[in-house]
């Protein structure tokens, strides 16, 4: 038996219709907030909009831009690309990816929501793995910028190649003005904390002798925050998507 992502037990589970309906019908009750950007844009790239009304036949999201110079000037520059969807309330958030379109006419947006959806309740237990898609450097200082192993909205850890500084990376040992490298983006880190330090292991799980820190984020600001989260998800549904792709077909 296939051994099962613990990130998508704890984190991304899929949402059945029945729930999506009930959740657009809230989400346009209530005006629920939607972001909209396209996977390795920069985080200013991302767009705000505001639920209107929800068509369940079709699975037509109906939005207005939230305002500002987008919806003074015309069309988003996203009109008729595939875009990733965030949209939520609290601490529950809904992810997916559809085309955005633009109705001339009615001078709204829609999206249609018939790709898959997922639910996150628990945000900073996502952890992203590195791999030849997700490159990851935190950079500690000039001297120091490290190969990241994985990253979530709370941290990073890295591999101690030197030995002579498990010290320096000793369990509460704190470090200013950081700063996450994460696939071309650059997060700044007000200040790390080292959570644990802990043995690296090799592939079939045996250390290797190093010693591995595991850094928690501390002190970001609430936009920083929130592009973090976004970045993570979108990398982590573009991993989901290379992963569909790579199955074989039956």
């Amino acid at each position: 038996m296939a051994t099962k992502d613990a990130n998508q037990k704890h984190y991304f589970t899929p949402v059945e219709d029945e729930e999506k309906f009930s959740m657009m019908e809230r989400a346009c009750e209530d005006k629920w907030k939607v972001f909209l950007w396209i996977q390795g844009k920069s985080d200013k790239d991302v767009e705000e909009f505001e639920c209107i009304s929800f068509d369940t036949e079709n699975s037509r999201l109906n939005l207005k831009s939230s305002g500002g110079l987008l919806a003074k000037i015309g069309t988003s520059k996203k009109a008729g690309k595939e875009v990733f969807m965030k949209i939520g309330e609290g601490k529950s958030q809904y992810f997916t990816y559809s085309a955005l379109t633009y109705s001339k006419e009615k001078k709204e947006y829609f999206v249609v929501l018939n790709k898959d959806m997922f639910k996150t309740q628990q945000r900073s237990n996502y952890r992203l793995m590195a791999s030849r898609f997700i490159k990851l450097k935190f950079k500690i200082d000039d001297d120091h910028i490290l190969d990241g192993l994985d990253v979530s909205a709370g941290g990073t850890s890295f591999v101690i190649n030197d030995p002579e500084e498990n010290e320096k990376y000793a369990k509460d040992a704190e470090f200013p003005d950081c700063e996450l490298h994460f696939n071309g983006k650059k997060f700044a880190i007000p200040k790390a904390k080292i959570a644990a330090q802990f043995p690296e292991k090799d592939k079939a799980g045996n250390p290797t002798g190093k010693m591995c820190a595991g850094i928690a984020f501390m002190d970001l600001s609430s936009r920083t925050e929130e592009d973090l989260f976004i970045h993570i998800n979108g990398e982590a549904r573009a991993e989901e998507m290379r992963k569909k792709l790579a199955k074989p077909k039956d």
